[in-house]
């Protein structure tokens, strides 16, 4: 029997490259570190639907459709804010209603992390740009932490997003970090 043809080893990486890709536009595209809480608003978002559906394999379905409304309301210059944090609200109660607590640790966890990072995220705004700056790279370093663990249980999302928000939260927040410097 042939043996498939084996991915070279970058191309198995794929969500690093992505990763890197989306840290380095966003990095050269931001009007400053604050203007990135949006990064860690989403992260925890999108997490938490995913949890809330309990079909890790959506994540990137979320993750497509979230970004692609962040920008479409961007360029409309509509504030997506009160839809995020609508929409965090609403998926914590359908979480907390549906019994999401009562799942095992990760999955419970992202109905506190939807709240710890939203929450850094919508505080990073009221602060000066410095101070907001360092909240949200604390707050993406700190969701990176929570991707590493994600992936290497194999829960919540599929170990591809985790791989790529791991890579997208550590290099945003060290990037934010070294530019605010």
């Amino acid at each position: 029997m042939k043996q498939a043809a084996q991915l070279p080893a970058v191309a198995q990486r794929w969500p690093t490259l992505l990763g890197l890709g989306f840290a380095a536009l966003s990095l050269f595209d931001s009007e400053g570190g604050r203007s990135l809480a949006f990064v860690v608003f989403l992260a925890a978002l999108i997490y938490l639907g995913t949890a809330v559906l309990r079909k890790p394999g959506t994540v990137w379905a979320l993750f497509i459709v979230s970004t692609a409304a962040w920008v479409v309301l961007d360029r409309l210059e509509i504030d997506p804010w009160p839809a995020l944090v609508g929409g965090a609200l609403t998926l914590v109660v359908l979480g907390l209603a549906g019994g999401l607590l009562r799942e095992p640790l990760l999955m419970a966890a992202q109905v506190p992390a939807m709240l710890v990072f939203g929450g850094a995220a919508l505080l990073a705004l009221t602060l000066s740009p410095q101070a907001g700056a360092f909240l949200v790279a604390a707050a993406l370093i700190g969701h990176a932490v929570q991707d590493v663990l994600v992936w290497r249980a194999k829960q919540v999302v599929a170990r591809s997003m985790a791989e790529f928000c791991m890579v997208l939260d550590f290099a945003l927040g060290g990037g934010i970090i070294l530019l605010s410097l």
